[in-house]
């Protein structure tokens, strides 16, 4: 089926479904076995900033991956929020943190939509994501999702990883992913002014961000 540029791109798996959400964090495990790589620089910026006791936001937190990774090694984190827009990948998060569940908020929301920055409440000293922000399904969408970000957490870190549309031009790169100097420009265009590309490598780029 042909893909106009103009046009959402469809989800490829359904997020809904328990089953396919477990199949996916699977298959993430052994597609990246470098993942902890990447979730170290979230680490770092958390380490690095001296905060006290941080509030973190993570959008699309998935299967909570990432979360978990944060609050083994980040004591002094006092909240961690994740938001999801999927059940099944809460109840994925819900088990594997369990242990930190004292630090922890779990909520289900869609970042495409308006209510999501009610939803998640704040402000927070950290917003996070990890391969999220194309699930937007097309990047003409990001520009709004990160002027909510500056408008819900003005003093806030972003952290943001995401695939590059280095590795073919597919409908699927040209509709999801932004090259790094379009995400900058987005990042800039939101009042994000500082921003700095940390990492590159494997087609993807991460991203930290202040107003």
């Amino acid at each position: 089926m042909a893909i106009d540029d103009d046009d959402d791109l469809p989800y490829g798996e359904n997020f809904h479904d328990e089953a396919e959400a477990a199949a996916w964090a699977e298959a993430a495990i052994q597609k990246r076995p470098w993942r902890p790589m990447i979730f170290d620089h979230f680490v770092t910026a958390i380490v690095q900033s001296k905060i006290a006791a941080p509030r973190v936001l993570e959008l699309g937190s998935g299967p909570g991956f990432l979360a978990e990774h944060v609050l083994d090694r980040c004591a002094t984190v006092a909240r961690y929020t994740l938001l999801d827009f999927s059940e099944a990948m809460l109840a994925q998060s819900r088990r594997r943190l369990d242990r930190h569940a004292a630090r922890t908020e779990l909520i289900r929301a869609d970042f495409k939509s308006d209510s999501w920055p009610a939803q998640a409440g704040g402000p927070f000293d950290f917003v996070f994501s990890n391969q999220a922000v194309h699930e937007l399904r097309h990047k003409r969408h990001a520009p709004r999702l990160f002027a909510q970000i500056r408008a819900l957490s003005p003093a806030a870190e972003l952290v943001v990883c995401d695939h590059l549309p280095a590795c073919g031009p597919t409908p699927r790169h040209r509709v999801l992913y932004m090259s790094i100097d379009e995400y900058v420009a987005v990042l800039a265009n939101a009042g994000f002014s500082h921003a700095t590309v940390v990492w590159s490598e494997h087609d993807m780029a991460l991203y930290r961000a202040r107003s």
